[in-house]
């Protein structure tokens, strides 16, 4: 079935009857929210999770992505713990709160073992519904938000 190019682009740019490669459904594709101040880690992780299957959108920073959450809700989020402005701890709280059937990722690469505090135990404490420490690799990406997006 041949499709428009207004549809193209409603399926991110592919052929939405063709089942994408990832985990996401190519008729329903969940939708991610990421929040990091690296622009690099936003892209790294949106050209992996789109090919994927999945719709994304970035956020610089906490305050920026509750923004988007009221403007489109997603059914995920995921977010960094040390970034400038409202940092992943507050916004993981506030989306739990204002949004709580979104589910949480939280991802940080300090705050480890050898710290007094490890925020992502924190952060799994306090309603993250998983979380990766980073540097992390594809199939560590893909597998855990795989597993969070499960009903």
């Amino acid at each position: 079935m041949s499709r428009t190019p207004a549809e193209l682009e409603n399926a991110g740019g592919r052929d939405a009857s063709r089942p994408a490669t990832g985990v996401a459904s190519a008729r329903t594709p969940k939708s991610i929210l990421i929040v990091d101040d690296n622009e690099d880690i936003l892209f790294f992780m949106r050209a992996a999770l789109e090919q994927a299957g999945y719709e994304v959108q970035t956020a610089s920073e906490g305050a920026q992505a509750l923004e988007q959450q009221m403007q489109h809700r997603a059914d995920l989020l995921i977010t960094d713990i040390f970034m400038p402005g409202q940092d992943g701890i507050e916004t993981l709280r506030d989306t739990k709160t204002r949004f709580p059937q979104t589910r949480v990722i939280v991802m940080s690469a300090g705050g480890g073992s050898g710290g007094k505090l490890d925020y992502l135990s924190t952060a799994a404490l306090i309603g993250a519904n998983a979380t990766l420490r980073k540097p992390f690799g594809l199939n560590e990406l893909l597998d855990t938000v795989h597993k969070v997006l499960q009903p």
